[in-house]
């Protein structure tokens, strides 16, 4: 029987609930929003995984979340752990990390960036498994029609994102985006 990945978890509060981080050794596994994408010892355990206390592992992130929801412009240069993704998901993800704050790219232009240019719905795909929202700023990826499109937060988490970086946030400080998991 294979030996359980070792996985720590913290929670960032943010003014729209809480954001989650679970990391390995390697680096950030996933980013989950809301108290549906709170960690559970049971989940992780099915998922063959098991939760440990490294604080080191999820503190570097955690503080640069902390400065990001202050809506402080921030480079989240930290090492992930993407294990899981196919080597297609890996490029897009990759080509994704370098969509600066408060830009913006289409589908169509990260498809073109990892040399597939016809491959617009496919980076949707690829992004759809996303496993580190944020950090893989998957929300900065918009429809060629300038639309927002799809985002595993949910739409709300997605639009707020990018008003936040934006410097135009318009919801109450209190108000919660719509749901979703990342």
């Amino acid at each position: 029987m294979s030996r359980a990945i070792e996985v720590a978890a913290a929670k960032v509060k943010t003014r729209l609930g809480p954001v989650w981080v679970v990391a390995t050794e390697a680096g950030i596994r996933e980013v989950h929003f809301g108290a549906a994408g709170r960690p559970s010892v049971r989940a992780l355990k099915r998922g063959g995984m098991r939760l440990v206390w490294k604080r080191r592992w999820t503190d570097p992130v955690r503080r640069l979340l902390e400065r990001y929801f202050e809506g402080r412009p921030v480079a989240f240069e930290v090492p992930l752990d993407l294990t899981r993704g196919t080597p297609f998901e890996r490029r897009v993800w990759e080509a994704t990390r370098r969509v600066p704050y408060g830009g913006t790219a289409t589908y169509g232009a990260i498809a073109s960036r990892i040399g597939s240019p016809r491959a617009a719905r496919a980076v949707g795909n690829a992004l759809g498994h996303n496993p580190a929202p944020i950090l893989i700023p998957c929300h900065r990826v918009i429809l060629g029609s300038r639309g927002l499109g799809g985002f595993s937060g949910g739409p709300g988490w997605k639009r707020f994102l990018v008003e936040l970086e934006r410097g135009q946030l318009t919801m109450p400080l209190r108000g919660r985006p719509g749901r979703g998991r990342a």
